[in-house]
């Protein structure tokens, strides 16, 4: 057990400076405690660092502690106390301020070393000690009223430590007479009190001590074989604490708890009686504070279970055998049948003829079924609504589109209505003629297209491929990265929507413009996260809504129906397509995933 350390002196910056050199961990007392103490018990270590000044304040039970004398050399106090032979050395205030430290670590030592031998005196002086008779037990005896109390009070105060403590230490008053009990419980790596600020840590040898020998300790009387180094560290916590019994709690072996009983009320030491009785309580009380731990916990899951009836969605565990309430939802009780049916995992969705999501599952502990609701109708009229306009906007655009594209091709039709009936058509007309009428056709294949979309499977596609037999119908330049880009796409659809686009934009440039349109590929992500990104790059681009970037003022530009489809292929593989600024200028950007 390390040696306490007690600094007596006035200055409260020398007392710091001192407090600084002690050891980290040891002790420090104070005047009141080392008087309390009447007289130093065997076994107890005590430094103690004295202010020649304050000499009279010392209590003449510490003769035998090693001491270390501060104050001004020469001095009438400073060299009495010399003289008288305790000091084992003397330092003046700026040497002590510094140098202290250097002789702690022996004085600690001889310290130590003194209490162990006084140990060894003292039961040499003491070959056996006289100790009250032992009152045997009454056959007939009954337990009295007051133990029934305590047992009613323990029970009652289960669900709060700090209550129970508190009837345990009011029956330890009662059956072991003691003039205070305090509990010292593990928590982490220490032992606290349930009063004042009292620990000990698990690593002190007092405890090392009674986590592999449960007897309780008196301070008097040690259980042989003899271990005075424990013996040390036992009486010098027990000076500390004010104890005169030690009571250990043990359970599966493991230390969990000490109780620490003062002075038994009418000044004798503990007898054997005594010592049986604090084992029972000891017992007890582990029990009880293992059931008020139980307790605790089951409390706190009950108040969370509370709040997640509140805020949390709806849930119900079921045994192997047992039938849902009719309060559960019908949805759900349907999907717990299918479960237990199935024995999988089940989950439901939200739609419009029901507004709950749902999932249940079996327990494989118990064989019943768990289930977990929570009513989404405001979700569903959300997307309702989000899907009403979404198909508004859709119908909107293909209306304008196609008024757009049949608007232009009537132009030249409805100017036959004009002309004279015996004159014939100037070839001009003729030809614009034959243009629009080329031009109603394509739409009308265009449209027919729209029909045979969903007909198509996904396939794994070499995009690099597609876009070379692209380029080469097209007449563009390619750049094609050095790995393969692979991806699960409907080749017909994308093809189609391509071809759309790089073919709409050659159509939209000038007819003076010298250079090629480039598509550009490149890749990002692996596997099934794969992300194609294709550019057009060139000069004079033009794609109807994607460039020039139109603003929020301009009157909306309706393309053709071919550029409507491609972006809504392009949508349905998870990409997008706008413009951006490229190194000769802007460039169309898209991009394509997986199906």
């Amino acid at each position: 057990m390390p040696a306490s350390f007690l600094l007596i002196t006035d200055d409260k910056s020398l007392l710091e400076s001192w407090s600084k050199q002690i050891p980290r961990g040891r002790p420090l007392l104070n005047l009141e405690q080392v008087k309390s103490f009447g007289s130093v018990p065997a076994g107890v270590s005590i430094v103690i660092v004295l202010d020649a000044l304050k000499a009279d304040v010392v209590p003449g039970g510490l003769g035998r502690c090693p001491l270390v004398l501060v104050g001004k050399k020469h001095t009438p106090a400073f060299e009495a106390l010399k003289a008288g032979g305790q000091a084992r050395c003397s330092l003046n205030y700026e040497e002590s301020r510094t140098q202290l430290v250097a002789y702690i670590g022996l004085l600690e030592e001889v310290a130590e070393r003194g209490a162990a031998l006084e140990i060894l005196a003292d039961k040499s002086r003491r070959p056996s000690l006289s100790r009250p008779p032992m009152l045997p037990a009454s056959a007939g005896s009954q337990l009295p009223v007051e133990i029934w109390d305590f047992l009613e009070g323990a029970v009652e105060n289960i669900s709060s430590r700090e209550r129970l403590l508190a009837e345990f230490r009011r029956a330890s008053r009662h059956l072991l007479r003691a003039s205070h009990t305090v509990f010292f419980l593990r928590e982490d790596m220490e032992f606290r009190a349930d009063r004042g600020a009292s620990q000990c840590s698990v690593h002190d040898p007092m405890i090392s001590y009674l986590s592999t020998h449960p007897v309780v300790l008196d301070g008097e009387e040690w259980p042989s074989p003899s271990d005075p180094l424990a013996e040390m560290a036992v009486r010098n916590q027990m000076a500390i604490w004010g104890a005169r019994l030690l009571v250990p709690m043990h359970d599966n072996g493991h230390l969990v708890g000490i109780i620490s009983c003062g002075v038994r009320d009418d000044g004798q030491p503990y007898d054997e009686n005594d010592k049986s009785r604090a084992i029972s309580v000891a017992r007890l009380l582990r029990q009880l504070v293992g059931q008020n731990q139980h307790y605790s916990r089951l409390e706190r899951l009950y108040r969370d279970s509370l709040v997640g009836d509140r805020y949390l969605p709806s849930r119900i565990v079921l045994g192997r055998d047992e039938a849902p309430s009719r309060q559960v939802p019908l949805v759900v009780r349907t999907l717990i049948d299918r479960v237990r049916y199935e024995g999988e995992n089940q989950f439901l969705r939200p739609s419009a003829g029901q507004p709950f999501r749902a999932s249940a599952g079996v327990v494989p502990e118990t064989g019943g079924v768990w289930a977990t609701w929570e009513e989404a109708s405001g979700e569903v009229y959300d997307l309702t609504q989000t899907k009403r306009e979404e198909r508004l906007a859709l119908l909107r655009d293909l209306s304008l589109t196609l008024n757009h594209e049949i608007g232009n091709a009537l132009v030249s039709l409805t100017s036959l209505q004009h002309l004279d009936s015996g004159k014939p058509i100037p070839p001009r007309m003729a030809q614009t003629i034959l243009q629009d009428l080329e031009r109603l056709r394509r739409l009308n294949e265009d449209l027919a297209a729209m029909g045979n979309l969903e007909e198509c499977d996904e396939e794994l596609t070499d995009i690099g491929q597609m876009l070379t037999e692209l380029a080469k119908d097209l007449d563009v330049k390619l750049e094609l990265p050095r790995t393969v880009v692979e991806l699960k796409v409907v080749s017909p659809m994308l093809s189609f929507a391509l071809e759309s686009l790089v073919r709409t934009v050659q159509e939209n440039r000038p007819t003076d413009v010298v250079a090629p349109l480039v598509l550009q590929l490149r890749s990002t992500g692996e596997g099934e996260q794969t992300t194609a990104l294709i550019s057009i790059q060139g000069s004079n681009l033009e794609l109807e809504g994607i460039i020039p970037v139109s603003n929020a003022t301009d009157t909306p530009n309706q393309g053709r129906l071919t550029v409507f489809i491609a972006k809504e292929i392009l949508r349905l593989h998870g990409g997008s397509i706008h413009a951006g600024p490229g190194m000769a200028g802007n460039e169309i950007l898209m991009s394509v995933k997986c199906w």
